[in-house]
């Protein structure tokens, strides 16, 4: 079952309380800590809506500061509701120790207590306190947006009459179907943590929507929709965990082995470290895998509670080289580790018809709600809607990767926002409009908008199509460039019977260059995979020639130059001359005298091994006998000629 956990060896005293938290607080609306006190009702929880969700303070001052003045106007009982609010949020998460939490709770109920402290309540016994698991640092910077959500779910639940709010605590999917449609809940880390403490059975112990998603690609039961329902995520879980148990024997947990999906090989499990300040006997300095979100037994709780979330350096990489250097591959491992760790990323492919209302978004024609026609509406593009997840979820990590970025018009893509993306302008992600950062009105949207510090891009770009230098210089200090240029050494299998690959590469790059310049070259991906004559002499005719051909505009002399070094015919290239006064006899005057050369690429077929070594000076290139009359059409044929 879901509620096995083998680290902390008070759980079953915490699923207790919060089975009692549930009957008595969310039934019976009575208070946790003072007996016989009705607390738990829509006045009191207005009172903390007023003064709290809707008084953010957003100025500077550690969070019990802000609370303290926050609700300086609401009446003890209202203060002692939150203190209870405080307890359920921080029951499951491990990031607070049990005698931290005791003092942050009294802090909160002395803000203006309507009785004594009730510190022998068994709901403040340490191991109630000692939680369940850590729900990562994020929870505690953020803590003041996880009380916001359970201040409005919980005053929406008891609202509700006695007999649904029975049903939905006897069914654990409606309940977080309920919970999950609370719109201050998007993104909320209370969404997992509350699951799990009161259905531990079904729910699994894994505080991060991204350690979520990081069990399911794992287990190779993911799917884009468990990525747009939590509740559909936590039930695939379920299901997951159902076949886990028959596999292996016992109980299964994803930080612990035999499964082990989450364990991180490093550091100390806390509850194998004792509190050295009191002397415990059963101190222990032996190493043991620690969790990825079991908590740090350093953690620093106040500084961290009291922490604003800092500015993150976005990074913005831009991977570029000529064609078949890698830089596809490298993207797609970075999408597949970001897919591995559980994050959340998007992707798109610029194009030169690309632009700002399919990147930002913009005005669309859909069908009419009612059926009767066409209405236009604003359609978000994946930008947008990845910032918005971005913000939503501010402690996970995102990343757009956009292939051929320079295929597009990037200032008019990116609009206004070229200016948002850069990382010294980001705002921190989940926060309110305020003076750090940069925010902008965009036409359809009522609110101001930045572009959150924990979105990270990731582009390609092909220095064949255009080069950095001719970049706009406002996206060009806005990226960081990570060349990615030919590696023949990389090429496998680097012989090809007596053909030297890297060194035939080598000598291609090499002429282009000369001619060209260093962005114009051929990428080692070309040659890699190749273990037969006959595919590399598909590769030269129907890649290698053919891309020269494009950087040279057609100009192939140029391309017989470039591949075979020499301006003489060979069994690469046949060439004649075509006379003017032979195909235009009289028209002197209209087409002038000169004759000009045309270009024909040889038979493949007949290239050997011995050819292509002369390609790059291993041997000589054998010369091609002269042609017969059969080679060309008699119709405007002129005189063969050496062409160099």
């Amino acid at each position: 079952m879901s509620r096995f956990n083998p680290h902390f060896p008070n759980a079953a005293q915490v699923f207790d309380a919060a089975d009692k938290f549930k009957q008595r607080c969310l039934l019976d609306q009575q208070s946790l800590f003072l007996d016989g006190q009705t607390l738990w009702t829509a006045e009191h929880f207005q009172a903390l809506i007023d003064n709290y969700v809707k008084q953010p303070d957003v100025g500077d001052g550690g969070f019990y500061d802000k609370l303290a003045s926050q609700l300086a106007t609401c009446q003890a009982l209202d203060v002692a509701l939150m203190a209870e609010v405080f307890w359920i949020v921080q029951l499951g998460p491990t990031n607070l120790r049990a005698p931290t939490k005791a003092k942050t709770l009294e802090r909160i109920w002395n803000m203006k207590p309507v009785a004594p402290f009730p510190s022998a309540s068994p709901f403040l016994a340490a191991p109630v306190l000692s939680g369940l698991g850590s729900a990562g640092p994020g929870y505690n910077q953020y803590l003041w947006m996880e009380i916001v959500f359970a201040v409005e779910a919980f005053s929406a639940f008891v609202t509700k009459p006695r007999t649904e709010r029975e049903a939905l605590l006897n069914d654990a999917q409606a309940f977080a179907a309920w919970l999950d449609s609370v719109p201050s809940g998007k993104g909320r880390q209370l969404y997992h943590t509350l699951c799990h403490v009161l259905f531990p059975d079904a729910f699994e112990r894994i505080f991060s929507q991204g350690n979520k998603y990081q069990v399911a690609r794992a287990h190779k039961i993911w799917t884009p929709a468990l990525g747009e329902s939590r509740p559909a995520m936590d039930t695939a879980l379920q299901d997951l965990r159902k076949r886990l148990e028959v596999q292996h024997a016992g109980s299964v947990d994803y930080y612990e082995l035999p499964v082990g999906t989450l364990i991180k090989q490093q550091g100390v499990h806390p509850g194998k470290v004792a509190d050295k300040a009191a002397g415990s006997p059963n101190e222990t300095t032996d190493p043991a895998p620690l969790s990825a979100h079991e908590p740090d037994p350093e953690y620093d709780v106040e500084a961290a509670t009291n922490a604003k979330p800092t500015l993150r350096l976005a990074d913005n990489l831009i991977l570029y080289g000529p064609p078949g250097t890698g830089k596809t591959y490298e993207m797609q491992a970075r999408m597949k580790e970001a897919f591995d760790k559980g994050e959340d990323f998007a992707f798109v492919a610029f194009h030169p018809s690309y632009a700002y209302e399919d990147f930002i978004g913009g005005l669309r024609p859909v069908a009419a709600k009612d059926g009767s026609g066409v209405a236009v509406d604003f359609q978000k593009g994946p930008f947008l809607t990845l910032c918005e997840k971005a913000h939503a979820n501010p402690t996970q990590q995102f990343t757009l990767f956009i292939d051929e970025i320079n295929r597009a018009n990037v200032a008019k893509v990116f609009g206004e926002l070229i200016t948002l993306i850069e990382p010294s302008k980001r705002v921190i992600a989940g926060s309110k409009v305020n003076e750090a950062g940069a925010w902008v009105t965009l036409p359809v949207l009522s609110a101001r908008f930045g572009v959150p510090d924990n979105l990270n891009i990731v582009a390609t770009m092909n220095t064949a199509d255009r080069s950095i230098a001719m970049m706009d210089i406002a996206l060009r200090r806005r990226f960081r460039f990570q060349e990615c240029p030919p590696e023949p050494k990389r090429i496998e299998p680097a012989m090809m019977g007596a053909i030297d690959l890297p060194a035939l590469l080598q000598r291609l790059n090499d002429r282009l260059e000369f001619l060209l310049d260093r962005d114009h070259a051929i990428g080692h991906a070309v040659f890699m995979g190749i273990t037969s004559l006959a595919e590399l002499q598909q590769v030269l005719a129907q890649r290698v020639i053919p891309l020269l051909q494009e950087y040279f505009f057609e100009d192939m002399e140029k391309v017989r130059l470039v591949l075979t070094g020499s301006g003489k015919d060979s069994v690469f290239f046949k060439s004649r001359s075509l006379s003017p006064l032979e195909l235009f006899p009289g028209s002197k005057q209209a087409v002038g005298t000169e004759a000009r050369p045309t270009f024909s690429v040889g038979d493949p077929g007949t290239w050997t091994e011995a050819h292509i070594m002369g390609l790059y000076g291993a041997v000589p290139v054998v010369a091609s006998p002269p042609p017969s009359a059969s080679d060309f059409p008699a119709e405007g044929a002129g005189t063969q000629q050496d062409v160099g």
